[in-house]
């Protein structure tokens, strides 16, 4: 109690006071500090966020950029596969152009040599006629015209008959009215293009057709009208000299199988691993198609099939 009476009340609160003061100054730069802290922290994260922010806009624009490529990329490439398919189907046409143009050649020769022979025939005929009198060798005379002219007119009608049968095979192969999904008898396909082979066929390849009773398939006519093109084009030049082709047909549950089978050259191991490999080839063997068995694969893929090769 003594201390306390000695020291004046007025010296000791301003020691306490200041005291105080001092601390609570204390105190305030001490959060002063922690709260710039954190502020630059916040305004540092806030700068990440800003840049991770614009990282993200930016490779969500390069996403997108992207996407729309990846899209062009595929649209062009179905752009260019389906110009392959056409490609290849010139280029199949351009290489029948000759024979089909001999094989309707031949059937219109015939039909101008017959004219002139039934030119001739009616010329002798109307002296005949105009002849007041006729004697029995011109009666036979006649009956000799008429027959000739009989036996012309059926030689006529059978050369028409086969120049119309080329036309409408080339229809059948290559009808842009056909261009579209379509149920069809695959056996008028074989028929048409054998037809349009036929040049490639007689006098040297025998063709044995065993077709079983297949129903009309639902598919896009004019590409498997291709695939039957390449495939027996392939046999045909496989085949050296004299042989034959097997063409086969049967129905296997919901599907349709159709064979083609020649007796030429075999196919080596190594390159039956490759046939349908882009570009594949050959020189001076059956391999000689170049992208004709790729087309074919991509057309029997396309419509849900399979497509297999064995050689003996």
């Amino acid at each position: 109690g003594a201390l306390f009476s000695t020291i004046e009340p007025g010296y000791a609160r301003p020691t306490y006071a200041v005291g105080a003061f001092f601390v609570s100054a204390s105190v305030i730069v001490g959060l002063s500090t922690v709260v710039s802290r954190y502020a630059e922290a916040g305004r540092r994260q806030s700068r990440e966020l800003g840049q991770a922010n614009t990282q993200l806009v930016e490779l969500s624009d390069h996403l997108r950029d992207s996407h729309a490529e990846a899209e062009e990329a595929y649209a062009k490439l179905r752009s260019a596969q389906a110009e392959l398919v056409g490609s290849a189907k010139l280029a199949t046409l351009g290489n029948l152009i000759a024979g089909v143009a001999h094989e309707i050649n031949t059937p219109l020769g015939a039909l101008h040599s017959n004219h002139d022979t039934i030119a001739r025939a009616l010329d002798r005929l109307q002296e005949i006629l105009e002849d007041e009198v006729v004697d029995e060798d011109e009666l036979e005379d006649v009956r000799r015209i008429v027959k000739a002219i009989d036996g012309v007119t059926a030689t006529n009608n059978m050369a028409v008959d086969r120049m119309v049968k080329l036309v409408d095979s080339l229809r059948t192969f290559g009808r842009v009215d056909r261009s579209d999904i379509d149920r069809v008898d695959l056996h008028e396909g074989l028929e048409s293009t054998l037809a349009i082979l036929s040049h490639e066929l007689k006098d040297r390849i025998d063709v044995v057709k065993d077709y079983g009773d297949l129903p009309r398939v639902e598919c896009y006519p004019n590409q498997i009208h291709q695939v039957f093109m390449n495939l027996i084009v392939n046999a045909t030049q496989a085949i050296e000299g004299r042989g034959t082709l097997t063409l086969r047909t049967r129905p296997e549950a919901d599907e349709v199988a159709v064979e083609i089978a020649d007796t030429g050259v075999g196919i080596t191991e190594e390159n039956l691993a490759r046939i349908f490999d882009p570009g594949f080839t050959t020189k001076g063997s059956r391999m000689g198609m170049g992208m004709g068995l790729l087309i074919t694969s991509q057309i029997i893929d396309r419509h849900g099939g399979r497509i297999a090769v064995e050689s003996e």
